[in-house]
Protein backbone atom coordinates (compact mmCIF):
# COMPACT_ATOMS: atom_id res chain seq x y z
CA UNK A 1 0.00 0.00 0.00
CA UNK A 2 1.59 3.76 -0.92
CA UNK A 3 1.42 6.04 1.70
CA UNK A 4 2.58 9.37 1.40
CA UNK A 5 6.31 9.13 2.70
CA UNK A 6 9.33 9.60 0.67
CA UNK A 7 12.15 6.85 0.45
CA UNK A 8 16.09 8.19 0.13
CA UNK A 9 17.97 6.00 -0.70
CA UNK A 10 21.64 6.60 -0.06
CA UNK A 11 24.36 5.69 -2.50
CA UNK A 12 27.14 7.74 -2.04
CA UNK A 13 29.56 4.85 -0.48
CA UNK A 14 33.02 3.64 -2.34
CA UNK A 15 32.85 -0.04 -1.32
CA UNK A 16 36.36 -0.75 -0.48
CA UNK A 17 36.10 -3.88 1.64
CA UNK A 18 34.66 -4.86 -1.54
CA UNK A 19 38.00 -4.42 -3.58
CA UNK A 20 39.40 -5.53 -6.13
CA UNK A 21 35.46 -5.99 -7.79
CA UNK A 22 34.40 -2.79 -6.07
CA UNK A 23 35.99 0.30 -8.08
CA UNK A 24 36.21 3.99 -7.54
CA UNK A 25 34.80 3.98 -11.12
CA UNK A 26 32.14 1.30 -10.49
CA UNK A 27 31.53 0.83 -6.43
CA UNK A 28 29.65 -2.47 -5.10
CA UNK A 29 25.74 -0.32 -5.21
CA UNK A 30 26.25 -1.20 -9.04
CA UNK A 31 27.45 -4.23 -8.59
CA UNK A 32 25.26 -8.00 -8.77
CA UNK A 33 26.42 -8.97 -5.20
CA UNK A 34 23.10 -10.50 -4.21
CA UNK A 35 21.47 -13.46 -5.37
CA UNK A 36 20.28 -12.09 -8.75
CA UNK A 37 21.36 -10.74 -11.84
CA UNK A 38 20.23 -6.73 -10.31
CA UNK A 39 22.63 -4.22 -9.18
CA UNK A 40 22.27 -3.60 -5.25
CA UNK A 41 20.68 -0.64 -5.72
CA UNK A 42 18.44 -1.38 -8.24
CA UNK A 43 17.14 -3.86 -6.38
CA UNK A 44 16.72 -1.91 -3.51
CA UNK A 45 14.88 0.51 -5.45
CA UNK A 46 12.64 -2.16 -6.45
CA UNK A 47 11.18 -3.64 -3.31
CA UNK A 48 10.15 -0.68 -2.16
CA UNK A 49 9.06 1.33 -5.44
CA UNK A 50 5.01 0.16 -4.23
CA UNK A 51 5.33 1.66 -0.51
CA UNK A 52 5.75 5.44 -2.38
CA UNK A 53 3.52 7.22 -4.93
CA UNK A 54 5.66 7.27 -8.22
CA UNK A 55 7.60 10.82 -7.42
CA UNK A 56 8.23 9.64 -3.80
CA UNK A 57 11.48 8.05 -4.63
CA UNK A 58 14.93 9.43 -4.09
CA UNK A 59 18.68 8.53 -4.04
CA UNK A 60 21.21 10.79 -2.44
CA UNK A 61 24.41 10.01 -3.89
CA UNK A 62 28.12 12.00 -5.30
CA UNK A 63 27.81 13.87 -8.06
CA UNK A 64 30.18 11.75 -10.00
CA UNK A 65 28.11 8.70 -9.44
CA UNK A 66 24.87 10.73 -11.22
CA UNK A 67 25.18 9.18 -14.32
CA UNK A 68 25.54 5.50 -12.54
CA UNK A 69 22.14 6.09 -10.56
CA UNK A 70 20.59 7.50 -13.83
CA UNK A 71 21.28 3.98 -15.48
CA UNK A 72 20.23 1.62 -12.77
CA UNK A 73 17.22 3.83 -11.06
CA UNK A 74 16.02 5.50 -14.04
CA UNK A 75 12.60 6.71 -12.33
CA UNK A 76 14.16 8.42 -8.86
CA UNK A 77 14.78 11.89 -8.16
CA UNK A 78 18.40 12.64 -7.56
CA UNK A 79 19.93 14.11 -4.53
CA UNK A 80 24.17 14.88 -5.77
CA UNK A 81 26.68 15.93 -3.05
CA UNK A 82 29.78 17.55 -4.18
CA UNK A 83 31.67 15.35 -1.90
CA UNK A 84 31.25 13.18 0.58
CA UNK A 85 30.00 13.90 4.62
CA UNK A 86 29.04 11.06 5.72
CA UNK A 87 25.59 10.37 6.71
CA UNK A 88 24.32 12.95 8.74
CA UNK A 89 24.72 15.10 5.94
CA UNK A 90 23.24 13.05 3.16
CA UNK A 91 20.50 12.58 5.78
CA UNK A 92 20.29 16.32 5.94
CA UNK A 93 20.01 16.75 2.48
CA UNK A 94 17.20 14.36 2.25
CA UNK A 95 15.45 15.55 4.76
CA UNK A 96 15.59 19.66 3.55
CA UNK A 97 14.43 18.60 0.65
CA UNK A 98 11.58 15.91 1.36
CA UNK A 99 10.66 19.79 4.02
CA UNK A 100 10.68 21.59 0.64
CA UNK A 101 7.47 19.30 -0.38
CA UNK A 102 6.02 18.25 3.22
CA UNK A 103 7.64 18.88 6.78
CA UNK A 104 5.27 16.49 8.51
CA UNK A 105 6.05 14.31 5.81
CA UNK A 106 7.63 10.53 6.62
CA UNK A 107 10.97 10.43 5.24
CA UNK A 108 12.59 6.48 4.85
CA UNK A 109 16.47 6.21 4.79
CA UNK A 110 17.49 3.07 3.09
CA UNK A 111 21.08 2.29 1.86
CA UNK A 112 21.72 0.98 -1.61
CA UNK A 113 23.69 -1.97 -0.71
CA UNK A 114 21.64 -4.14 1.39
CA UNK A 115 20.47 -7.88 0.45
CA UNK A 116 17.48 -9.47 0.89
CA UNK A 117 15.25 -12.63 0.16
CA UNK A 118 11.66 -12.17 1.72
CA UNK A 119 11.01 -8.68 0.30
CA UNK A 120 7.03 -9.03 1.12
CA UNK A 121 8.56 -9.18 5.14
CA UNK A 122 10.91 -6.10 4.44
CA UNK A 123 7.98 -3.98 3.03
CA UNK A 124 6.04 -5.25 5.87
CA UNK A 125 8.25 -3.89 8.34
CA UNK A 126 9.03 -0.64 6.64
CA UNK A 127 5.18 0.10 6.78
CA UNK A 128 4.85 -0.55 10.40
CA UNK A 129 7.89 1.93 10.68
CA UNK A 130 5.99 4.73 8.38
CA UNK A 131 3.29 4.35 11.23
CA UNK A 132 5.39 4.63 14.12
CA UNK A 133 7.42 7.19 12.54
CA UNK A 134 3.60 9.00 11.60
CA UNK A 135 2.49 8.73 15.08
CA UNK A 136 5.00 11.03 17.08
CA UNK A 137 8.43 12.39 17.40
CA UNK A 138 10.30 9.10 16.86
CA UNK A 139 13.13 8.58 15.18
CA UNK A 140 12.51 5.29 13.98
CA UNK A 141 15.37 2.41 13.20
CA UNK A 142 14.82 -0.96 11.86
CA UNK A 143 15.80 -3.76 14.42
CA UNK A 144 17.08 -6.72 13.18
CA UNK A 145 17.06 -9.78 15.70
CA UNK A 146 20.86 -11.68 15.78
CA UNK A 147 21.41 -14.40 14.02
CA UNK A 148 24.39 -15.30 15.59
CA UNK A 149 26.77 -13.01 17.38
CA UNK A 150 28.49 -11.15 14.97
CA UNK A 151 31.14 -9.00 15.53
CA UNK A 152 30.62 -6.91 12.59
CA UNK A 153 27.25 -4.74 13.53
CA UNK A 154 25.80 -2.35 15.68
CA UNK A 155 23.60 -3.26 18.50
CA UNK A 156 20.56 -1.73 19.80
CA UNK A 157 19.10 -2.15 23.15
CA UNK A 158 15.03 -2.21 23.55
CA UNK A 159 13.49 -0.54 26.40
CA UNK A 160 9.91 -0.33 27.08
CA UNK A 161 7.27 -0.73 25.00
CA UNK A 162 6.56 2.11 23.26
CA UNK A 163 2.78 3.44 23.77
CA UNK A 164 2.61 5.88 21.32
CA UNK A 165 3.37 3.30 18.52
CA UNK A 166 0.08 4.25 16.42
CA UNK A 167 -0.99 0.28 17.12
CA UNK A 168 2.43 -1.32 16.03
CA UNK A 169 3.19 -3.79 17.85
CA UNK A 170 6.58 -4.82 18.63
CA UNK A 171 8.20 -1.04 18.59
CA UNK A 172 10.36 -0.02 21.56
CA UNK A 173 11.83 2.83 23.24
CA UNK A 174 15.72 2.48 22.75
CA UNK A 175 17.77 2.07 25.19
CA UNK A 176 21.27 2.46 24.15
CA UNK A 177 22.81 1.98 20.74
CA UNK A 178 26.36 -0.12 21.02
CA UNK A 179 29.10 0.01 18.74
CA UNK A 180 30.91 -3.51 16.90
CA UNK A 181 31.33 -5.46 20.21
CA UNK A 182 33.49 -8.29 20.93
CA UNK A 183 32.86 -11.58 20.51
CA UNK A 184 32.20 -12.11 24.04
CA UNK A 185 30.17 -9.15 24.24
CA UNK A 186 28.47 -10.02 21.06
CA UNK A 187 27.73 -13.00 22.58
CA UNK A 188 26.04 -11.91 25.38
CA UNK A 189 24.13 -9.26 23.61
CA UNK A 190 22.38 -12.42 21.59
CA UNK A 191 21.57 -14.15 24.81
CA UNK A 192 20.08 -11.30 26.52
CA UNK A 193 17.23 -11.15 23.99
CA UNK A 194 16.90 -7.29 24.42
CA UNK A 195 19.42 -6.70 21.54
CA UNK A 196 19.07 -5.98 17.45
CA UNK A 197 21.37 -5.36 15.01
CA UNK A 198 21.24 -1.87 13.56
CA UNK A 199 20.42 -2.18 10.38
CA UNK A 200 21.27 1.20 9.03
CA UNK A 201 17.34 1.68 7.91
CA UNK A 202 15.55 4.49 9.13
CA UNK A 203 11.68 6.38 9.43
CA UNK A 204 10.89 9.62 10.99
CA UNK A 205 8.98 12.96 9.89
CA UNK A 206 11.34 15.30 8.17
CA UNK A 207 10.55 17.95 10.70
CA UNK A 208 11.42 15.41 13.44
CA UNK A 209 14.88 14.87 12.23
CA UNK A 210 15.60 18.23 10.83
CA UNK A 211 14.90 18.82 15.01
CA UNK A 212 17.03 16.67 16.18
CA UNK A 213 20.21 17.66 13.71
CA UNK A 214 19.48 21.36 15.46
CA UNK A 215 19.73 20.18 18.32
CA UNK A 216 23.07 17.95 18.21
CA UNK A 217 24.65 19.35 15.18
CA UNK A 218 23.57 23.08 15.18
CA UNK A 219 26.73 24.01 12.63
CA UNK A 220 25.55 21.02 10.28
CA UNK A 221 22.05 22.00 10.66
CA UNK A 222 22.44 25.86 9.74
CA UNK A 223 24.16 24.90 6.67
CA UNK A 224 21.39 23.04 5.61
CA UNK A 225 19.04 25.65 6.26
CA UNK A 226 21.01 27.88 3.83
CA UNK A 227 20.83 24.77 0.57
CA UNK A 228 16.97 24.54 1.75
CA UNK A 229 16.46 28.22 1.04
CA UNK A 230 18.21 28.01 -2.16
CA UNK A 231 16.35 25.03 -3.19
CA UNK A 232 14.63 25.67 -6.62
CA UNK A 233 16.58 28.81 -7.18
CA UNK A 234 19.07 29.45 -9.94
CA UNK A 235 21.70 30.23 -6.61
CA UNK A 236 20.67 26.61 -5.89
CA UNK A 237 23.81 24.78 -7.61
CA UNK A 238 26.24 27.65 -6.47
CA UNK A 239 25.00 27.25 -2.79
CA UNK A 240 25.16 23.38 -2.33
CA UNK A 241 28.85 23.33 -4.00
CA UNK A 242 30.05 26.36 -1.32
CA UNK A 243 28.30 24.94 1.92
CA UNK A 244 28.19 21.76 1.73
CA UNK A 245 31.70 20.60 1.77
CA UNK A 246 31.68 22.42 5.02
CA UNK A 247 29.53 20.41 6.59
CA UNK A 248 30.56 17.98 9.54
CA UNK A 249 31.50 14.39 8.49
CA UNK A 250 30.11 12.53 10.48
CA UNK A 251 27.28 9.45 10.99
CA UNK A 252 23.67 9.87 11.97
CA UNK A 253 24.41 7.03 14.65
CA UNK A 254 27.25 9.11 16.65
CA UNK A 255 26.11 12.89 15.63
CA UNK A 256 22.33 12.11 16.56
CA UNK A 257 20.68 9.17 17.22
CA UNK A 258 23.13 8.35 20.19
CA UNK A 259 22.25 11.41 21.94
CA UNK A 260 18.20 12.00 21.41
CA UNK A 261 15.28 10.63 23.44
CA UNK A 262 12.87 9.94 21.38
CA UNK A 263 14.85 6.81 19.28
CA UNK A 264 12.32 3.81 18.84
CA UNK A 265 13.24 0.62 17.24
CA UNK A 266 10.64 -1.36 15.76
CA UNK A 267 11.62 -5.06 15.55
CA UNK A 268 11.89 -6.85 12.28
CA UNK A 269 10.08 -10.56 11.21
CA UNK A 270 13.02 -12.23 9.87
CA UNK A 271 13.42 -11.47 5.97
CA UNK A 272 16.83 -12.68 5.14
CA UNK A 273 18.74 -9.49 5.78
CA UNK A 274 22.25 -8.90 4.68
CA UNK A 275 24.38 -5.87 4.95
CA UNK A 276 27.11 -7.20 2.21
CA UNK A 277 29.44 -5.45 4.08
CA UNK A 278 32.31 -7.48 3.37
CA UNK A 279 33.32 -10.72 1.22
CA UNK A 280 32.07 -12.76 4.22
CA UNK A 281 29.27 -11.27 4.81
CA UNK A 282 28.49 -11.09 0.62
CA UNK A 283 29.09 -15.19 1.39
CA UNK A 284 26.38 -15.68 3.94
CA UNK A 285 24.08 -15.46 1.31
CA UNK A 286 25.10 -18.88 -0.39
CA UNK A 287 24.88 -22.07 0.08
CA UNK A 288 28.20 -23.93 1.81
CA UNK A 289 29.85 -26.91 0.29
CA UNK A 290 30.09 -29.89 3.09
CA UNK A 291 33.68 -28.34 3.94
CA UNK A 292 31.85 -24.85 4.95
CA UNK A 293 33.50 -23.46 1.63
CA UNK A 294 31.30 -20.87 -0.86
CA UNK A 295 32.40 -21.33 -4.60
CA UNK A 296 31.40 -19.15 -6.98
CA UNK A 297 32.62 -19.54 -10.38
CA UNK A 298 35.37 -21.41 -11.70
CA UNK A 299 36.55 -22.53 -9.02
CA UNK A 300 37.36 -25.69 -6.78
CA UNK A 301 38.65 -27.01 -3.14
CA UNK A 302 40.30 -29.82 -2.22
CA UNK A 303 41.78 -30.43 1.16
CA UNK A 304 40.35 -26.95 2.03
CA UNK A 305 37.25 -25.79 4.73
CA UNK A 306 35.64 -22.67 5.30
CA UNK A 307 37.06 -20.34 2.20
CA UNK A 308 35.01 -18.42 0.15
CA UNK A 309 36.39 -18.33 -3.53
CA UNK A 310 34.84 -15.78 -6.25
CA UNK A 311 36.47 -16.45 -10.26
CA UNK A 312 36.14 -13.83 -12.18
CA UNK A 313 33.11 -14.23 -14.83
CA UNK A 314 34.45 -11.95 -17.62
CA UNK A 315 37.98 -14.45 -18.01
CA UNK A 316 36.24 -17.27 -16.30
CA UNK A 317 39.54 -18.22 -15.24
CA UNK A 318 40.15 -21.12 -12.84
CA UNK A 319 40.95 -20.95 -9.20
CA UNK A 320 41.55 -23.91 -7.48
CA UNK A 321 42.58 -24.53 -3.26
CA UNK A 322 44.47 -27.16 -1.74
CA UNK A 323 45.01 -27.78 1.99
CA UNK A 324 43.42 -23.92 2.21
CA UNK A 325 41.31 -22.92 5.52
CA UNK A 326 39.49 -19.83 6.35
CA UNK A 327 40.78 -18.12 2.70
CA UNK A 328 38.86 -15.50 0.97
CA UNK A 329 40.17 -15.40 -2.66
CA UNK A 330 38.78 -13.38 -5.15
CA UNK A 331 39.35 -12.53 -8.61
CA UNK A 332 38.81 -9.64 -10.76
CA UNK A 333 40.27 -10.35 -13.83
CA UNK A 334 43.24 -7.56 -13.73
CA UNK A 335 43.38 -8.12 -9.93
CA UNK A 336 43.27 -10.70 -7.20
CA UNK A 337 42.69 -10.85 -3.35
CA UNK A 338 43.85 -13.53 -0.84
CA UNK A 339 43.64 -12.80 2.49
CA UNK A 340 42.39 -15.20 5.79
CA UNK A 341 38.85 -14.08 6.88
CA UNK A 342 39.64 -12.73 9.82
CA UNK A 343 41.07 -9.68 8.26
CA UNK A 344 38.24 -9.10 5.84
CA UNK A 345 37.53 -6.10 7.35
CA UNK A 346 40.80 -4.70 6.53
CA UNK A 347 40.85 -5.02 2.85
CA UNK A 348 40.26 -1.32 2.60
CA UNK A 349 44.06 -0.97 3.58
CA UNK A 350 45.14 -2.62 0.39
CA UNK A 351 42.96 -0.16 -1.48
CA UNK A 352 44.77 2.88 0.43
CA UNK A 353 47.91 1.05 -0.08
CA UNK A 354 47.75 0.54 -3.96
CA UNK A 355 46.51 4.45 -4.10
CA UNK A 356 49.63 5.49 -1.71
CA UNK A 357 51.69 3.60 -4.57
CA UNK A 358 49.94 5.21 -7.35
CA UNK A 359 49.02 1.64 -8.87
CA UNK A 360 46.15 1.17 -10.96
CA UNK A 361 44.24 -1.52 -9.27
CA UNK A 362 42.67 1.40 -7.09
CA UNK A 363 41.01 2.68 -9.99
Amino acid sequence: MKSDAAIFILAGGSGTRFWPVSRARKPKQFLPLGLTSESLIGATARRVQSLVPENGLFVVTSKALVDQVRQHVPHAGILAEPLGRNTAASIGLAAIAAAKRNPEAVVVILPADHAVKDEEALRAVLSRAIRVAQAGEHLVTIGIRPAYPHTGYGYVQRGDVLESAGGVDRAFEVHRFFEKPNLDRARSYCDSGDFFWNSGMFAWRASVILKALKQCLPELHQGLLKIQHAMGTPDEERVLNAVFPTLESISIDFGVLEHVRNCVVVEADDFGWNDVGSWDAWADQFEKDGDGNVLQGESVAVLSSNCVVRSCPETKRLIALLGMENAIVIDAGDALLVCHRDRVQDVKKVLDELKAAGKPGAL
